[in-house]
């Protein structure tokens, strides 16, 4: 085999430090603190619309007025049915009281008693029919003549 050269140049161009060193025992690593990570606050931005909010605000005021007008009607009709059930009770009593009151009185006694002071039967009266002529009515001046008048009234007093 074939011998290898020596190698000259190391001790020849050798300083001190230069030479590789020892590797030392590697210090144990910190694990790095980790952070946690910022996150972007999300800005939660609304936007009203003024004319929604006003339509919006009409139509619940809107809803509110028809549900007070359903409970008012009906309460009407409530009082409507009260007042119909009363008028129809008052219909029988007038109808009691007037049979009532006709039952009361004997028509005989007072024709009798008409007869008596003087009166007649209507079939007996006499009819007389007069006949009125009512004058015709002077037509008033139109509004046209009666300026006409007045300004030819103001012109005689004028030059007079």
């Amino acid at each position: 085999m074939v011998r290898k050269p020596d190698i000259q140049y190391i001790s020849q161009f050798y300083v001190h430090g230069s030479e590789a060193q020892e590797l030392a025992a590697e210090k144990p690593k910190k694990p790095r603190t980790k952070l946690p990570l910022a996150r972007l606050e999300q800005v939660r931005e609304i936007s009203l619309d003024p004319v929604a909010i006003f339509g919006v605000a009409v139509a619940v005021i809107l809803l509110i007025t028809m549900l007070v007008g359903a409970v008012h009607i009906q309460d009407a009709w409530e009082d409507y049915g009260d007042m119909a059930a009363y008028v129809s009770e008052l219909k029988r009593e007038n109808a009691r009281l007037e049979a009532e009151y006709r039952s009361g009185y004997d028509l005989e006694d007072i024709r009798t008693t008409a007869l008596t002071i003087g009166m007649v039967p209507r079939s007996e009266l006499e009819t007389v029919t007069i006949g009125v002529t009512v004058p015709e009515t002077q037509e008033a001046p139109s509004a046209l003549e009666e300026a006409w008048e007045d300004f030819l009234w103001f012109l005689k007093g004028l030059f007079a």
